[in-house]
């Protein structure tokens, strides 16, 4: 069974260790000095519900994959209102093709809809990268709509709630 977890002491190593089959993600560690950094200034400022939070997805004990979002005004891609923002999905090469990444997915949506930090929000964003139709399939697959619009170099795509 699929489960999200809280990065920890516990899992750190395990969500570190993880490889993406391409080049899609940013490496997990820089995700996490990341969500770092994030909480660190949101904790400065008094805002903490902008700050990056970072899961482990778990098939059973074992990890197998890393996400991480935050709560944002989308400011950034003209949302037009606040958003969550899935900056990082991943699941890792050994475990691709088993189902993982949609079911990890899904559980996401649904805490998305829980109203995580007290905010609740009509949209999910993210970023797919141009080169990757198995990202764009899978994304479609789940509802992603892609808007039109670029984020670097990156094709935006939205999750209506």
């Amino acid at each position: 069974m699929i489960s999200l977890q809280p990065v920890t002491y516990k899992n750190f190593d395990d969500v570190i260790n993880l490889k993406a089959p391409e080049a899609l993600v940013a490496p997990n560690i820089l995700s996490l000095a990341d969500a770092y950094c994030s909480l660190k200034e949101t904790l400065e400022s008094g805002e903490l519900e902008y700050a990056e939070t970072p899961y482990a997805i778990l098939h059973d004990k074992e990890v197998v994959g890393f996400l991480m979002f935050t709560y944002e005004d989308g400011e950034d891609i003209n949302a037009g209102s606040d958003i969550f923002w899935l900056s990082r999905f991943m699941i890792d090469d050994k475990h691709q093709g088993k189902g993982y990444g949609k079911a990890a997915l899904a559980l996401f949506i649904d805490l998305v809809r829980s109203k995580p930090h007290g905010k609740a929000v009509k949209h999910i964003y993210t970023s797919i990268v141009p080169t990757s139709p198995v990202a764009s399939k899978f994304y479609e697959s789940m509802g992603f709509v892609k808007t039109g619009g670029m984020l670097e170099d990156e094709e935006l795509a939205r999750f209506e709630l």
